[in-house]
């Protein structure tokens, strides 16, 4: 099935939260941490271990209530060796659960080297003469920079192609400092970013009318999100910027279309370790404390997409 179905199908049974995998290593559950520090002391196999609980749980958690998980990919490789294991492991377990998958890398490089990075995370990869491997970590969808320009896009958004993968491109991002690049030309380059992903993605549109090709736009900017909706309605949204980075939620309602599709909100530190809203807490509970924050803002956006 085409991605953008996929998502639109998704949005429908469950919601368009998306949950954000971003396991910050001094805010998990104390009684985790130190669960694994008996076992194995305080090692790079410790910490992975701890993560990979924490994923799991997490991921038990919510699959009842949410239909995305994010995963961001930085936590995992500050983590060596074994944070990529578990990096798989979290992969696998989501897709289990019937999760759709993000990778959350905002990978490029040169159209040579993005063509491994787009192979290897999405498609599969070409070895020797009419041979391939099929993708190793195999995500639904990644997160992608836009900065080298079109040559450097073109095979993450030709090998999405080939397996009704997904791509994210990285258009109008949170942090304070993004007009600085983001708002240069006549033509702002956020602007121009989101024509191009437009452009690419006339070929892999679903039956939804959506493309497999979407932006990533952060709630932060919430007259930059209302203009690119009405300028790219075709356009799949990935939303971060809600929760720990106070974007404004009302404003997300200009990331969906009228009839109420078309975007994905990520939050992630507010609903993973929402147990820290409570005072002298080791953590006992802390998944059902995440699932209970997690329907608490799929209820919220269901409101506002009323």
């Amino acid at each position: 099935m085409n991605f953008a179905d996929r998502v639109i199908k998704k949005t429908q049974e469950k919601g368009p939260l998306a949950v954000g995998l971003d396991p910050h290593f001094q805010l998990l559950p104390p009684y985790l941490w130190e669960k694994w520090v008996e076992k194995e002391g305080k090692t790079w196999e410790a910490l992975s271990h701890c993560v990979l609980e924490f994923n799991s749980l997490i991921l038990q958690a919510l699959s009842p209530v949410v239909g995305f998980a994010k995963i961001q990919v930085a936590f995992y490789e500050a983590l060596g060796v074994p944070g990529m294991a578990v990096l798989k492991k979290t992969i696998e377990e989501a897709q289990k659960k019937d999760f759709i998958v993000i990778l959350d890398g905002k990978r490029n490089d040169i159209a040579s080297t993005a063509t491994f990075y787009a192979q290897g995370y999405l498609s599969q990869l070409e070895v020797g003469k009419d041979s391939c491997l099929p993708s190793f970590w195999d995500v639904d969808a990644i997160t992608v920079n836009p900065y080298l320009g079109e040559d450097s896009l073109q095979p993450f958004f030709e090998e999405a192609k080939k397996e009704d993968k997904g791509v994210f491109v990285l258009t109008r991002t949170t942090n304070p400092s993004a007009p600085f690049i983001q708002d240069v030309g006549e033509e702002k380059v956020f602007i121009r970013v989101a024509r191009l992903v437009e452009k690419w993605g006339e070929g892999v549109r679903g039956e939804s009318g959506f493309s497999s090709l979407g932006i990533v736009v952060g709630a932060t900017y919430s007259e930059d999100m209302r203009f690119l909706r009405e300028e790219f309605p075709s356009l799949l949204f990935l939303v971060p910027g809600v929760g720990a980075q106070r974007g404004d939620f009302s404003s997300l309602r200009f990331a969906f279309r009228e009839d109420g599709e078309g975007a994905l909100v990520t939050i992630s530190r507010d609903i993973i370790f929402s147990y820290l809203k409570e005072k002298s807490n080791e953590g006992w509970g802390f998944e059902e404390k995440a699932r209970d924050r997690a329907i608490f803002y799929q209820e919220k956006l269901r409101e506002i997409l009323k």
